[in-house]
């Protein structure tokens, strides 16, 4: 069952529609992977083995009844502990959350029920989704499947590493500042920050709301725009959803052709930290879109350290406030790394987060003029590759090797995709960034530069 496992999710889907296999099949295919191998990844807090398997059955006999809810019928998903599926704990990685069972599914995860999604349990994350990988939390740290002394990255860890180890067909994860595509960037696959609003959040454990979103981690391009296309929903009792507009996946395949692609180069070229492997292979991927018809530009947005500050002042007093109660009535409950984020937090003045948001619309629209005149923006989603294990508490730490943060202040849709390979066999990354609901135009360019860079077929083989 390991190539089972191994396969993308349309690929999957394909095959679950003409009857090759059936979701019973794949789904004890996972379990018995995430029995194998989690012990080494620590990907996952709960595996959902006896409902997961009911669900599988029951959309088998669905389908042999010739009721088909789309290409997520009979596909198994995992979750990230930071979102409520109805009977599972919710524990944000928090150790005195292991018994706060949820007693409704979040709207996303109604979402996929409804295109027919088998969840397969819950994955790991950063206590409250913040603080990076820690060693004083009840649960192992989850390592990076391409070299298991590395780290995945950020709060969606352990989504992008079961997806990344084929324990899962896709995850759904959540991001605020990166942590979607940078766990994407370092585990190898495809990670989706959609634009904000287009998903719902009513049951995901909020961190600054001005910035949460969720989105899909899969091994594709493809395999997040079908994910994506069923978590879309307006949510009746999510007021902050305005409208939405569902990415069409048929427009996958209409290619790059004249498209007008813009280049954030003073975001990365002179930085002191880019590794040149990620440098190579972010030429490498422009090449490769000009082979295809795309034309190059460069694009000169506001300073790179601006959007990270802003990011903060606004994300981190938001974190404060979600969970100043239970910090002032019980300061235990939280190791000291969260605590010390909380504490940075509560530093802010009213007037200075008052001012990060006037900055912050100022930035939307400058944003919105800038992209006129392309439709898509490109640039690494990481200056390094992989890096130790815990490495945001060494001296690497101090520096910022992320380069998503802009783009979570703007709001856009971003996605994260796999674009080559160092030499130590580590993956590399690229980002794509859209204007405001023109998701599937970031999609349509993503699966288009990963048909012609062909690296979906390099998994890794820690098991």
């Amino acid at each position: 069952m390991a190539e089972l496992t191994q396969l993308p999710l349309a690929e999957l889907s394909r095959r679950i529609r003409s009857r090759e296999i059936s979701p019973v099949e794949l789904t004890q295919a996972y379990i018995d992977r995430i029995a194998l191998c989690d012990v080494h990844l620590h990907s996952f807090n709960c595996v959902r083995t006896e409902g997961a398997l009911l669900d599988a059955a029951r959309a088998e006999q669905d389908m042999k009844n010739g009721d088909w809810l789309g290409p997520l019928h009979g596909i198994p998903v995992g979750i990230k502990d930071l979102i409520d599926v109805e009977g599972m704990p919710t524990t944000a990685q928090a150790a005195h959350r292991r018994d706060a069972v949820a007693d409704r599914d979040a709207g996303v995860v109604e979402a996929m029920k409804r295109g027919g999604a088998i969840i397969l349990g819950k994955q790991a994350t950063a206590e409250y989704a913040m603080g990076g990988t820690q060693f004083d939390l009840p649960w192992p740290a989850t390592r990076n499947p391409w070299n298991l002394e590395l780290d995945p990255s950020s709060s969606s860890s352990g989504s992008a590493a079961a997806t990344a180890a084929g324990f899962c067909a896709g995850s759904i994860g959540t991001e605020t500042a990166s942590s979607i595509r940078d766990p994407a960037a370092w585990c190898g696959v495809s990670g989706m920050k959609p634009t904000n609003g287009l998903v719902s959040r009513r049951g995901v454990l909020p961190l600054s709301r001005s910035l949460d979103c969720v989105g899909p981690i899969a091994w594709t391009v493809e395999d997040c725009a079908l994910m994506l296309s069923a978590m879309v929903s307006c949510d009746p009792q999510d007021t902050e959803i305005t409208r939405f507009r569902r990415p069409d996946t048929s427009m996958l395949q209409d290619g790059v052709h004249g498209l007008r692609v813009g280049v954030v180069r003073h975001f990365y070229e002179d930085d002191p930290h880019m590794d040149d492997a990620v440098l190579d292979a972010m030429e490498h991927s422009l090449s490769a879109f000009e082979r295809l018809g795309a034309h190059i530009s460069t694009v000169r947005l506001s300073e790179f350290d601006l959007y990270c500050s802003l990011v903060n002042t606004i994300s981190w007093p938001e974190e404060y406030e979600e969970h100043r109660a239970e910090l002032e009535a019980y300061p235990d409950r939280f190791t000291g790394v969260t605590r010390s984020r909380f504490a940075d937090g509560k530093a802010f003045r009213a007037v200075d987060y008052i001012q990060a948001q006037k900055q912050k619309a100022a930035l939307v629209a400058d944003l919105s003029e800038r992209m006129r005149d392309v439709d898509v923006l490109v640039l690494p989603t990481t200056k390094k590759p992989a890096q130790v294990l815990g490495y945001e508490h060494t001296e690497i730490g101090e520096a910022e090797l992320s380069l998503t943060r802009p783009f979570n202040l703007t709001g856009g849709p971003a996605l994260a995709l796999c674009n080559g390979f160092t030499p130590a066999g580590l993956p590399t990354s690229i980002q794509i960034i859209g204007r405001h609901f023109e998701d599937g135009t970031v999609l349509r360019a993503g699966h288009a530069l990963e048909a012609v860079l062909a690296l979906r077929s390099r998994r890794p083989t820690f098991c």
